[in-house]
């Protein structure tokens, strides 16, 4: 069966970078869900600038933290793709490594349920991220600066918990506590979150600048 793929985002107030995050996916996704929850900042019209039939845009309002929860079940409901990959609105693929992560997908095991990737946490502009040796999350047997962001769509798939805290399960367990159904795929996203309190502008300036010339996902 060929791979296709489907984002999955849910954002509130992420003006700063989410046009940079969806373009960074958008030629390598089937369909990209993009659910915004009460943002007031102009998320929402950056998203309408946005060109792209894959896009399917919806504005939930404002929702609690379990309310959160059921609008991720409710992505998986509506996801016919055979995997997801999950796209915050402050995460950034540069294209080889997205590209290295969709091909872990064509070749995941049977058994495989979801890959573990690395994140690249910036902490002054784009050039600046924290060491590896400085990640402290373990998944299984891997440690570091880690997330699951691509998962294949089974059925039974679900999310449990309340946010920030909740989790992706899948027989009854966390994703990320059945290590033997997991892949390693040694690639990373940038993750930009820690920039919108401090040199965010110097690093939207480079991405801005990158765009200017080529489409954004042929760098990098």
């Amino acid at each position: 069966m060929a791979l296709t793929i489907t984002g999955h985002t849910l954002i509130k107030n992420e003006e700063v970078w989410i046009k940079s995050a969806l373009e960074s996916v958008l030629p390598f996704v089937n369909r990209q869900l993009v659910w915004d929850t009460g943002s007031t900042d102009k998320t929402v019209s950056i998203i309408k600038t946005i060109r792209s039939d894959k896009i399917d845009f919806k504005q939930c309002g404002s929702v609690n933290r379990r309310e959160l929860i059921e609008l991720r079940r409710e992505q998986i409901r509506q996801t016919k793709t055979s995997w997801i990959l999950i796209v915050d609105g402050d995460e950034i693929w540069p294209k080889k490594h997205l590209i290295q992560l969709i091909k872990a997908m064509e070749k995941a095991k049977p058994e495989t349920i979801a890959l573990v990737n690395r994140t690249r946490n910036c902490v002054k502009d784009i050039n600046h991220y924290l060491p590896e040796s400085e990640g402290r999350y373990q998944i299984g047997p891997w440690s570091g600066h880690l997330n699951i962001r691509a998962i294949k769509n089974l059925p039974g798939l679900t999310v449990a918990g309340e946010y920030p805290n909740e989790a992706y399960i899948f027989n009854g367990k966390k994703i990320q506590d059945q290590p033997e159904k997991l892949e390693f795929v040694d690639t990373w996203y940038y993750h930009l979150t820690h920039l919108k309190r401090t040199d965010w502008w110097r690093s939207l300036w480079t991405f801005d600048r990158l765009r200017k010339f080529k489409p954004f996902y042929k760098f990098f």
